[in-house]
């Protein structure tokens, strides 16, 4: 008798069964590794990045990097390699032609196709490079480096004003010119001369 008495109890224990109208209750918890998946961690690749420029060897450089640097810092390499004189810098993939211009600089290397190596064996890619050199036009600037003193330089410069001081004069000149015939052909017409009739006069002088 007593054990059914301990049966009874535990079932009047248990929870209630949900009645038809009532609301689900709330869901099961979740196990962590339900909640958290898996991280998708892949080594490292590193790639060994021949940097060349399309007209000149001499410019050429390497920098071993990792697959998941940006193209836009390759791209501040190549103007750090230039001292900040060039901009538009335009990079090519594997060879130069336009449909291996790379554009979206904001892209890694490993989205662009350069999957690297390890670290201690990283794999040789290639990017060629272009830009657009700094144009300017003054004169310091476009005078020769190369056996150019300063009085040589000076002497450029003032060369330079000299000339556009003299087409200024000359542009004054012809202005004045201009200016003084007007002057006589008024003075030269006669009341109730048209100017046709001046121009006529003026064609047969």
């Amino acid at each position: 008798m007593p054990k059914k008495a301990a049966g009874k109890k535990k079932k009047a224990d248990a929870e209630p069964a949900a009645a038809p109208g009532d609301p689900p209750g709330p869901p099961p918890e979740k196990e962590p590794s339900e909640i958290f998946p898996p991280l998708d961690v892949r080594p490292e690749r590193w790639v060994n990045l021949q940097v060349k420029l399309v007209t000149w060897e001499h410019l050429n450089f390497t920098v071993v990097v990792r697959n998941s640097t940006r193209l836009y810092s390759i791209v501040d390499k190549v103007r750090d390699r230039h001292g900040g004189s060039i901009k538009d810098v335009i990079l090519y993939r594997h060879q130069v032609h336009p449909q291996n211009i790379l554009q979206e600089l904001g892209k890694t290397l490993d989205d662009v196709g350069f999957e690297g190596g390890s670290r201690s064996d990283p794999k040789d890619e290639v990017i060629w490079y272009d830009y657009q050199a700094h144009s300017s036009d003054c004169p310091l600037l476009l005078s020769s480096p190369r056996g150019a003193s300063r009085k040589d330089v000076a002497k450029k410069v003032a060369a330079d004003a000299l000339k556009d001081a003299k087409l200024k004069e000359m542009q004054y000149a012809t202005a004045e010119k201009g200016k003084e015939k007007d002057k006589d052909k008024e003075a030269s017409k006669k009341p109730g001369t048209t100017n046709e009739e001046l121009q006529e006069a003026e064609a047969a002088e």
